[in-house]
């Protein structure tokens, strides 16, 4: 098992397991946000199951190693968190395939100033929309 993701489980105060590990090599190699059934097909030769996995990604976005970007059909899609990767970032939507990126972001964008008194912003998501370099050509 490789260090880097033994080093983010023990950081995150979290029991190294095979399952885990794995779970973290393949979002970390992903050059993608994924789905629940992505991750299973990813993970098929681990004899997991669903309800483990569906544990695993829960505690993961609870610790803040992930982090779950809604789709527009109430499905979740999981990345590793910009506290992990370093760095806020932003979501590109690809129009033609679905897929999501997450690309960095220089620096924090001040929040919107919103335009009704009593509405207090606490965190901000900024999505791109267009084709990837795959859909494009």
């Amino acid at each position: 098992m490789e260090s880097k993701y033994i080093d983010i489980l023990h950081a995150h105060d979290l029991k190294v397991t095979a399952v885990r590990v794995h779970v973290l090599q393949v979002l970390m190699n992903s050059a993608s946000a994924m789905s629940h059934q992505a991750l299973t097909a990813a993970l098929s030769d681990e004899n997991l199951d669903k309800v483990t996995l569906y544990r695993t990604l829960s505690v993961f976005t609870e610790k803040g190693i992930l982090h779950k970007i809604p789709t527009e059909d109430r499905n979740w899609l999981y990345a590793m968190s910009p506290e992990v990767e370093a760095g806020s970032h932003a979501h590109f939507v690809c129009d033609v395939c679905d897929k999501v990126f997450c690309f960095p972001v220089p620096h924090v964008v001040n929040p919107v100033a919103l335009p009704k008194p009593g509405f207090q912003v606490t965190s901000q998501e900024i999505l791109l929309h267009g084709n990837c370099p795959t859909c494009h050509e």
